[in-house]
């Protein structure tokens, strides 16, 4: 038996029900255990967004910590922290400030605790198998910073004042000409990693103007150095923006260009059509050989005009569908705070916004429960470095408001579906590998239970999948 296949079956628990309307279909529905899945690699990873004030009632790292063994159930392998310093209140926005304005860079925020609190989650964290990122601020310093009375010339100045960097008024601009201001940001990081032993960073704005490469060649090193292990690193910016940072020694940076493409095409006719487009310009692009890359459906930044909209407001229906394809389609997956109930309210991070748990979309809740664990067991849905990515094929569709896809790595083969139809539709699917293949998540019983199942595919087959349907089959 395959290796692939040895993996998946460790999710299932042998309880058999009937099977119904799947073509070629044979065998019955198997209940699936998707939960407490380890990822096969470090390429195999799920990322998730934590904003503390959001995330419970009690906006602390202790109720956060609490809660942490349901993320490690989920499959969680990395929880990057929204900044957990102290918001600056001088030209405040809202009644907290923004997280990217700090006080200072080496205290924890009072609202959610103390510096032993935030050494405390992450042990947790750590016990449970997972990692903790910080996300790290390097470009600007809230307007009362420890740093702008110790040490002004930290600073860009301008006709005798302080530079507020784009006109945002709640901070000031850092001066990296200055040596002694990049030693101490340098120290600033090297202070989490020596005092609470954080896993990796979440780099703010990285593609600033202000911020050279250089700094971050001196800089990632003297990371890894000061901890005597792997220091992941995560940069804010589409690389291919911010062609210098290629080479610098981040292991991520964010696929912003194609979340924002995708957001455009959307609803558009030949909607399929234009995201298989965008999905291979994602995978061809040429200069991610020795690092990967973050996908998302939406983070923090993920708010319209003045948190008036985030990616329900522009996706719609097809945010289910898109889900699929970024857990299976290339880099790393991000979800953020709430996204893993299907939570649609916009997310206010100048004023404490909390989630409410108690209602959650079951179809949502259910596709990414699955995802993930198919993300964490199948090779081909792995990311990585060039040479370690699987290979992706894109399938020829009789019907233009389908998409599908498979992905191989070495035995492993998963096969993606998706219908962008605002109904049920059918299509006959060319080029498929013949065999039998485990269907694991079907769109039409997803909210209402978690199975698997044999199907026998030929090289041309028919589907017929619901509006904005989706399915995905791992080849015996």
């Amino acid at each position: 038996m395959k290796k692939s296949i040895l993996l998946f079956l460790t999710l299932i628990t042998l309880v058999a029900c009937k099977s119904k309307n799947e073509p070629d279909t044979f065998g019955e529905e198997v209940p699936l255990n998707v939960d407490n899945t380890v990822a096969y690699s470090m390429d195999n990873r799920v990322i998730y967004e934590m904003n503390l004030y959001n995330f419970t009632k009690e906006g602390t790292l202790a109720a956060a910590e609490a809660r942490l063994a349901e993320l490690r159930t989920l499959g969680i392998d990395i929880v990057w922290l929204m900044p957990i310093q102290p918001r600056s209140q001088q030209g405040k926005i809202g009644s907290l400030g923004s997280p990217y304005a700090l006080h200072d860079y080496t205290a924890v925020n009072s609202h959610h605790g103390t510096l032993d609190d935030f050494k405390s989650f992450v042990n947790t964290a750590h016990a449970l198998g997972m990692e903790v990122w910080l996300d790290w601020v390097p470009n600007h310093t809230g307007l009362d910073h420890v740093w702008v009375t110790e040490h002004p010339d930290y600073y860009q100045h301008s006709g005798g004042q302080i530079v507020h960097p784009n006109n945002y008024s709640d901070v000031y601009q850092l001066d990296y000409s200055n040596p002694d201001m990049c030693a101490a940001m340098q120290q600033a990081m090297i202070y989490w990693i020596t005092n609470a032993d954080v896993d990796g960073f979440r780099c703010d704005y990285v593609s600033s103007p202000q911020i050279p490469a250089e700094f971050w060649e001196a800089t990632i090193p003297m990371l890894q150095e000061a901890a005597g292990r792997k220091i992941w690193m995560l940069g804010e910016a589409d690389f291919a923006d911010k062609s210098a940072l290629y080479k610098v020694g981040f292991d991520y940076d964010y696929a912003w260009g194609f979340h924002d493409r995708v957001k455009l095409y959307l609803g558009t006719t030949d909607a399929a059509g234009r995201l298989q487009a965008q999905c291979q310009t994602l995978l061809n692009n040429g200069n991610y050989t020795n690092m990967d890359r973050m996908v998302y459906l939406t983070n923090h930044d993920d708010i319209g005009d003045n948190f008036s909209e985030n990616y329900f407001g522009y996706h719609g229906d097809n945010v289910a569908p898109l889900t699929v394809v970024e857990f299976t389609l290339y880099g790393m997956p991000l979800l953020y705070n709430g996204q893993e109930i299907g939570y649609k309210k916009v997310q206010n991070y100048f004023n404490r916004d909390i989630i409410y748990w108690d209602n959650p979309n079951k179809q949502l809740q259910n596709t990414i429960r699955t995802l993930v664990a198919l993300r964490h067991t199948q090779p081909a849905l792995g990311g990585g470095k060039k040479a370690d990515r699987p290979t992706t094929t894109f399938l020829k569709c009789s019907n233009s408001a389908f998409m599908a896809y498979t992905k191989v790595k070495d035995d492993n083969m998963v096969l993606v579906v998706i219908n962008l139809a605002d109904k049920m539709a059918e299509c006959d699917i060319q080029g498929i590998a013949e065999g039998i293949y485990v269907q694991c998540l079907n769109s039409e019983t997803i909210a209402d239970r978690i199975v698997q199942r044999d199907v026998q595919f030929t090289s041309t087959t028919h589907f017929e999948l619901p509006k904005k349907g989706y399915a995905v089959f791992v080849k015996r």
